[in-house]
């Protein structure tokens, strides 16, 4: 973390917003530091760092190069078009910046996690940051879609609950939906109720660890089972 500058720490006790507007960025940190994190000089760096953060990640959001900026961020979400779309992109834009800046208010700044001499300016590494908290708004987001459920198993054996798939932009003709509840019945005939389960969390959007903790197991015994998911549909499908 930077020290506290000569122009941060001649600043006077109460700073008002004409106090800390001009400050370059390192010593208008100096002052947040100083302030405790409170007041004008936060309220002044939330607004420099969380401006140019919504516009970009409104962006990244509607054009789709945000499930690439967050895979190789190492959080990935699935594709889906209907969060690309009026009003999603500035609501999960919004809500992941919201998020970043507590975080950065009360862990990543008091700890000293940006460094200025490093080259990277504390906009843009507030941006990347931000993406861990898209990863997150979008998957909760992504839950509370409508969803097109359709059972794929015990379909005739009333109060048993079945597993459910989502398909996204599922087709409104009856006999459509009848045709594609089929096709992924012989999809999953040979995979066995946890793999199951565990394969559409994952589709529905739910994170490895989510999913880890929902059914108590290992990130190896889950690995294994979605593998082995995957393999087994990929073997119906082409059989």
């Amino acid at each position: 973390m930077t020290s506290i500058s000569g122009s941060a720490a001649d600043l006077p006790p109460s700073w008002g917003p004409y106090d800390v507007g001009d400050l370059p960025i390192p010593e208008l940190l100096d002052a947040v530091v100083a302030s405790g994190y409170e007041g004008h000089p936060w309220e002044e760096l939330a607004r420099r760092l969380a401006r140019p953060a919504l516009h970009d990640l409104r962006r990244s959001v509607e054009t789709g190069t945000i499930y690439g900026r967050c895979r190789r961020a190492g959080f990935s979400i699935p594709q889906r078009a209907e969060l690309q779309r009026h009003p999603f992109p500035e609501d999960i834009a919004g809500e992941a910046v919201g998020k970043c800046l507590e975080r950065f208010k009360t862990q990543v700044l008091p700890r000293g996690e940006w460094d200025h001499g490093l080259g990277v300016s504390l906009e843009t590494f507030f941006t990347s940051c931000c993406l861990a908290d898209i990863a997150n708004v979008w998957r909760a987001q992504l839950r509370q879609l409508p969803r097109y459920a359709i059972e794929l198993d015990a379909l005739d054996e009333p109060g048993q609950v079945g597993v459910l798939a989502l398909a996204a932009d599922s087709p409104a003709d009856p006999a459509r939906v009848v045709e594609c509840r089929d096709l992924i019945n012989r999809a999953f005939m040979q995979i066995n109720e946890q793999d199951k389960t565990t394969f559409v969390l994952e589709e529905q959007g739910w994170s490895k660890a989510e999913i880890s903790r929902y059914l108590g197991i290992k990130r190896a015994a889950l690995d294994t089972r979605i593998s082995r998911a995957r393999k087994a549909i990929q073997a119906r499908s082409t059989s």
